[in-house]
């Protein structure tokens, strides 16, 4: 029986040694190259029956003798060990995916090699070894796409997708270039990432640009039928130089389409030199991985244009609170200009009619009436001034925040014969007039609500701050109520405008109460967000 012929490459002479020995001991015939020539010339000439193959060789790598081992007709079916330092999965689903039959990592044992070798050898086990094979692949492809998946959950906006993704794709398939373009219809976007050859992690340039409509569309039209990836070089009017201008290194590689059920969302672009040729293995994992991005980055738009939307909601909340607090401005200014300075007026004629009564005229029945007609004149001009008071404090504008809180809070407790107590920061710094007047008209809005509903005896105010925090909280020792019963009451107009205020600024607006315990409204808010200037 003839002995079984193995080639060994290896560009590490003892390490060709040891397994050459190991071999020849198990009565096995075994050639040794160490390089890549020298091994596409000893399959050419040997045919041998197996190759052990190390992928970092001289001149021609491993990679490259394992494609043009399986994509040559006449030594397709020759088997092939991998034996490698490069450990990494990616590394061992390429070996697989291109058709080795195992996959050893350095450090080995020569038992566990030997007994690979004889496996590959022997055709009643084939069917064994291929089984073998694709589990293997099976698993390293879920375990790549497993870590994709973290990549694409912890990335909620289209900018870090995109940037974690093509960095994932370029060190998978080590292509250093990729670009992913995004399918809009006003106007699409491009967003290219480029590595240096032979330099992970270095040299790299990334950008997000607009893209021709044009290239958009082909690549539309062409995965309209057909939605596996396609190869480059195979494609009909389709220039990498549209993709990556310039660039030395993207001459072939393949597009993947992004679909979310029917609707195409884009493209991913990996490129790299002429040789691209990825196994049907790789395709596969790359269709798969084109599926998790095209979901991701439909969340990431998403997740953008409620984004968009917020950013819109809070201007349009601004210009209306501005338009409403101009407004009361105002309003204040002519109520107090015309109705509340005629009032005055009418008051002092009344006392001036009263004067010109004698004491003991006839008509000293005239004199309670006037009386009464000024008493009631006064207090309309007090609950006018009171209204004044609440379209638009002047001394919030005079005196600042502080003492328009201080003012507001005695004037309540004086009018519901509720016991006040206001504990002020020793310092606050000047604060914007936005947030001035959304404070005030916040804490404005709870004393309100307690008047209302509270039923209390005591509230206090209480200001606190930090270089980084300012905190406002209003405490009632009111009837209370559970906060988990009465949510569809929180989401009233009120309580609502105030959270939307405090959140305007960037704050935190909270509610905690229970029945009987009384009521604490607490605000929170970045000083950075609220100062002047």
């Amino acid at each position: 029986m003839d002995k079984p012929k193995i080639l060994v490459v290896e560009d590490e002479r003892d390490v060709a040694k040891v397994i050459s020995i190991n071999l020849k001991l198990e009565g096995m015939d075994v050639v040794e190259a160490h390089d890549g020539p020298s091994a596409l010339a000893q399959i050419d000439q040997l045919k041998p029956d197996c190759v052990v193959l190390d992928i970092m060789l001289p001149k021609i790598s491993g990679w490259d003798i394992l494609k043009r081992i399986k994509s040559d007709p006449e030594t397709s079916d020759m088997p092939v060990v991998m034996v490698t330092a490069k450990v990494a999965e990616r590394d061992q689903l390429r070996g697989l995916g291109a058709g080795a039959d195992k996959y050893i990592t350095k450090p080995f044992s020569p038992l566990a090699l030997t007994d690979a070798i004889k496996s590959v050898l022997k055709p009643q086990v084939r069917d064994v070894v291929a089984r073998e094979r694709r589990e293997t692949i099976e698993r390293l492809q879920l375990s790549t796409i497993y870590k994709i998946s973290d990549i694409l959950i912890s990335a909620p906006t289209l900018d870090e997708l995109l940037k974690g993704i093509a960095e994932k794709l370029v060190s998978l398939f080590d292509l250093p270039s990729c670009a992913m373009i995004l399918s809009y219809e006003d106007e699409p976007e491009i967003y290219t990432f480029r590595e240096a050859t032979g330099k992970p992690g270095r040299g790299r340039s990334i950008g997000r640009s607009t893209f021709s409509r044009d290239v958009d569309m082909k690549l539309r039209q062409l995965f309209s039928t057909n939605r596996r990836p396609a190869r480059i070089s195979e494609l009909e009017e389709f220039d990498l130089d549209n993709i990556f201008p310039w660039s030395q290194t993207a001459e072939d590689g393949y597009v993947l389409p992004l679909f979310e059920h029917n609707t195409y969302l884009g493209s991913v672009v990996i490129a790299g030199q002429s040789d691209v040729n990825l196994s049907l293995d790789e395709e596969d994992l790359l269709a798969t991985i084109a599926n998790q991005v095209a979901a991701a980055v439909a969340r990431a738009r998403l997740h953008e244009n409620l984004r968009e939307d917020e950013i819109v909601h809070r201007r349009l909340l601004h210009q209306t609170i501005t338009a409403q607090e101009t407004e009361r401005r105002r309003l204040a200014g002519e109520l107090h200009d015309s109705v509340v300075q005629s009032l005055v007026g009418l008051s002092y004629q009344l006392q001036a009619v009263k004067k010109k009564i004698p004491p003991e005229s006839d008509e000293s029945e005239v004199l309670p009436v006037l009386n009464l007609l000024e008493e009631q004149l006064n207090e309309s001009i007090k609950e006018l001034r009171d209204l004044l008071l609440g379209l638009r404090p002047p001394m919030l504008d005079d005196m600042g925040l502080l003492s328009a809180i201080e003012t507001r809070l005695k004037n309540f407790g004086i009018k519901n014969g509720i016991q006040t107590s206001f504990q002020p920061p020793e310092e606050l710094p000047p604060l914007s007039k936005d947030a001035q007047i959304n404070l005030y008209r916040t804490i404005q809005e709870t004393l309100n609500n307690v008047e209302k509903h509270a039923k209390a005896s005591h509230v206090t105010i209480e200001v606190e701050t930090t270089p980084q925090k300012l905190f406002i909280s209003i405490r009632d020792d009111g009837k209370g109520f559970s906060v988990r019963d009465n949510r569809e009451k929180q989401r009233r107009l009120g309580i609502a405008y105030m959270r939307e205020r405090i959140e305007l600024l960037g704050g935190s607006f909270k509610i905690r109460s229970e029945p009987g315990r009384g009521t604490v409204v607490s605000l929170k808010l970045p000083m950075k967000s609220i100062l002047e200037g």
